[in-house]
């Protein structure tokens, strides 16, 4: 969700669409007229959307809907549901490649654009993502790693023959945002070694796999992302981004490694990412908060390098890419409630709505901050974009629309059964203040059907991870899991969460497990004054940094709760920066602070130091090749419970990372969570005292 508005810690999410005025004829009755009124009806809803500050929403105002017959979804059905991401277009246009999960985990799948059939490219029990066609169209470059150790490679797939070819074979490297050069004879990546606390920018030989590195000496915690070429081969473009994501600049370097140049110079921490390069090579396609504080798009000129700003609006975007003939570029911008595909033409300025469907509509994925190189939504002839649409009740579907007159035309469907479609419980987004007034929460909560206003319902607090992360008004299988068991949930997106300006983007520097924490037990207080629940039937529940929350608000708050679920989580910063991943190490030293110098910080946000004060029963899992939360970490906590005789369940995944990435272990994971959390929240009888409103 992510929605827009002019508040600071507001939640953006939209899209729709309208006609493009440079495509309509001299004699201009239908087409004209239909682009006027687009482009008004998009004017009216920007102007609303900025204008409207968010107010607190009365809990009391959320209700229950009343649905004769409702039916539960299936767990087991809600856990296979396809996952689809990465859409590129082929270079003739005639197919689409993504990434999609209907063989039971990410693989690389290719759909016809006429026909519509679909097959997968190179079948495998390894995740792979992120799919780049040739020059030539004959072959997919694409990345994946083993059992989830986040040490990637870059394989390529030739799609005549079925054979793959692994280019870097590095068990000790990670190779990532890799694109190919305009020849097709190599490719650029991003390179990082296990031991690295940065990414390197390298280029790779197609045909002899010899890698020369092109940057050295990359600075502590940084890396090379958003790798791209200039359509001449001359030039390498790229982003020096930090992976805590609060600083990023554009680069450029020769391929033979020479004249490395910065871009966007700055001073102090800003970020300017990069999407594309224009077909002449004379523009970068870019978004930047430097203007107003959130994410805006612009040009840069690679000559000058004068920036052109082409939105200024208190809202999020996210740039999509030019059009084959560099006139126009596309990029989606968040609502409240939606998330809507925009093209613009770079010579009149006329804006165009393309997308008008409720939900999603997302050039990008929203949450890939270091952004991978992803060719252009626009179909090679230039008169179409390609995007995802999903939303509450949708699971995602690879989707393109006409420029001109917006009309959609779905390329790889992923439709509900009807029982499930009959089952789903629609998101609501909600606000409430921050209990220090600083800020106006956003949240989605789902309230399931046929509930009784009397306070005694389950509900669960749901706390994305990241930090730098966000929950989206998508439909999400492992929270309607919850709901199809009549839990009420609410996802509060806490200070520090992604999409939104960049004053709530550095709430929570230095402050992990402090406000964003005081966020997350003010979402519990918002449930609670729903009337519908039982304030001793409440449980968290979260993974990775949601999984830290979690064990923090246990340890912090801990008459609050009835249960806690915390997925792959990190229990202690001192245990947990010196065993991730060193480059992982930067991120918590930009949260947190320095080991030494931070020390009394470290161990009050460090849950495993207060495990003695936690009461409620404690579900943990973890996965054993996780470079980012490494298993130990829930077991030091699986320990200190146990000592102080708490009831607690640790589950650890033998060939998974940081989370379940195949169909069976997710399934086996909600399964797991659904159980736990009935057997000690829904199905109890809980007796003890509880300051359920209080710490």
């Amino acid at each position: 969700m992510s929605e827009s508005t002019a508040a600071v810690g507001q939640h953006v999410t939209a899209h729709e669409g309208s006609p493009d005025p440079e495509d309509v004829l001299d004699r201009f009755p239908a087409k004209w007229i239909a682009a006027l009124i687009a482009t008004v009806s998009w004017l009216f809803t920007l102007s609303f959307a900025q204008a409207t500050t968010p107010v607190a929403t009365d809990p009391k105002s959320v209700v229950s809907a009343s649905v004769p017959g409702a039916t539960r979804a299936d767990p087991a059905a809600l856990s296979a549901l396809n996952s689809i991401r990465n859409g590129v277009w082929s270079p003739d246009g005639k197919q689409v490649a993504y990434a999609s999960t209907a063989g039971g985990n990410y693989n690389i799948w290719i759909t016809d654009v006429q026909t519509k059939a679909a097959r997968a490219v190179a079948p495998s029990p390894e995740a792979q993502r992120w799919p780049q066609w040739s020059p030539d169209g004959r072959r997919l470059l694409f990345i994946a790693d083993q059992g989830g150790d986040e040490m990637y490679d870059l394989f390529v797939a030739d799609l005549a023959t079925g054979h793959v070819d692994n280019l870097t074979q590095s068990p000790q490297r990670a190779e990532t945002h890799a694109s190919w050069s305009p020849d097709g004879r190599q490719v650029a990546f991003s390179s990082r070694e296990k031991t690295a606390s940065a990414g390197e920018l390298a280029v790779l030989d197609v045909e002899t796999h010899r890698v020369r590195a092109l940057t050295h000496d990359t600075p502590f915690g940084h890396t090379s992302v958003s790798v791209l070429w200039s359509p001449k081969g001359d030039w390498i473009y790229f982003n020096d981004g930090a992976y805590s994501f609060s600083d990023a600049d554009v680069m450029r370097i020769r391929p033979d490694g020479t004249h490395l140049q910065n871009l966007t110079q700055h001073k102090g921490d800003a970020r300017y990412r990069l999407f594309a390069v224009a077909p002449d090579g004379n523009r970068l396609l870019v978004t930047s908060e430097v203007k107003n504080g959130w994410q805006n798009v612009a040009t840069i000129d690679t000559r000058t390098r004068a920036v052109r700003w082409l939105t200024d609006e208190a809202a999020n975007f996210v740039a999509g890419g030019f059009s084959p003939d560099g006139r126009l570029v596309a990029y989606t911008r968040d609502f409240t409630s939606d998330t809507h595909v925009f093209v613009r033409d770079l010579r009149s300025g006329a804006v165009t709505q393309v997308s008008h469907s409720p939900g999603m509509q997302e050039l990008r994925e929203a949450g890939d901050l270091l952004v991978r190189p992803q060719s252009s939504p626009f179909s090679p002839d230039g008169t179409r974009v390609l995007y995802v649409r999903q939303g509450r009740t949708m699971p995602p579907e690879l989707v393109s629309a006409e420029i001109a007159d917006g009309k959609e035309e779905t390329l790889v469907d992923n439709p509900l059964s009807p029982e499930l479609a009959r089952a789903v419980v629609p998101a609501t987004h909600v606000w409430f203040k921050s209990t220090d007034g600083k800020f106006m929460i956003p949240a989605l909560v789902w309230i399931p059907p046929n509930l009784h206003r009397d306070g005694t319902n389950p509900a669960v607090v749901e706390i994305h991870g990241g930090p730098m992360g966000q929950t989206r008004p998508y439909l999400l299988d492992y929270i309607q899991v919850l709901a199809a068991q009549g839990y009420l949930v609410i996802s509060p997106n806490y200070r520090g969460s992604i999409n939104y300006d960049r004053a709530f983007f550095v709430a929570n520097r230095m402050d992990s497990g402090g406000g964003d924490l005081q966020d997350v037990l003010a979402a519990a207080d918002w449930i609670a004054a729903t009337g519908y629940v039982d304030p001793k039937r409440i449980a968290v529940y979260g993974a990775s940094n949601g999984g830290y929350l979690t064990l923090m608000a246990l340890a912090k708050a801990p008459h609050r709760w009835a249960a806690g679920v915390a997925l792959v989580p990190f229990v202690d910063f001192f245990t947990g920066v010196a065993s991730e991943a060193p480059f992982l190490q930067a991120v918590d030293r930009t949260l947190m602070g320095e080991p030494g110098k931070h020390d009394a910080l470290w161990r009050d946000r460090s849950p495993l130091y207060f495990a003695d004060r936690i009461e409620a029963p404690l579900m943990m899992t973890a996965g054993a090749n996780d470079p980012r939360c490494p298993p130990e970490q829930a077991k030091q906590m699986e320990r200190a419970i146990r000592a102080k005789g708490g009831v607690v369940e640790l589950t650890v995944y033998g060939d998974e990372g940081h989370g379940a990435s195949t169909t069976d272990a997710y399934a086996d994971e909600n399964t797991r969570v659904l159980n736990f959390l009935n057997k000690h929240v829904r199905d109890s009888g809980v007796s003890r005292d509880s300051r359920a409103l209080g710490p």
